[in-house]
């Protein structure tokens, strides 16, 4: 989901929300925030890394290179380590492994009337996605 800001307590797996859940923005995009949740099956988690990617796409489809100075997509990439199932109680394997995650974003040098997607992928699959516009600015026209 969109926020304005968000945080994730890593102890307790909680996000930390203002302003959650936006469509529109702008024209001038400020900083944000991308959150969500990985929810995974303990079978699934092997005491291994999770890999992901963010990544910003324009209505095309197209990776949005904001940044004039490299033109490089924006991209955020890591790894989760997840826990080893071994190392669980019993109790807690009866509902899904549950990853929190917060990126800060910068303010965006975004197209006032266009509209993007974030995209997230783990293990280079696409497992949720989001799409917000751009307002055009009023006193342009």
């Amino acid at each position: 989901m969109l926020c304005d800001a968000a945080n994730a307590d890593a102890a307790t797996g909680k996000l930390n929300l203002l302003g959650a859940g936006w469509s529109l923005t702008g024209p001038a995009v400020p900083m944000s925030a991308v959150a969500g949740f990985i929810r995974l099956p303990w079978d699934e988690a092997h005491g291994e890394d999770l890999s992901f990617l963010l990544q910003i796409v324009d209505n095309s489809g197209e990776p949005v290179r904001p940044f004039t100075d490299n033109n490089e997509p924006f991209r955020i990439g890591g790894k989760f380590t997840l826990p080893d199932p071994e190392q669980a109680e019993e109790a807690a394997k009866t509902v899904p492994l549950n990853i929190s995650f917060a990126f800060p974003l910068p303010p965006l040098p975004l197209m006032p009337g266009c509209t993007y997607r974030w995209i997230l992928e783990a293990q280079d699959k696409e497992v949720a996605s989001v799409a917000f516009t751009v307002r055009t600015d009023p006193s342009a026209g």
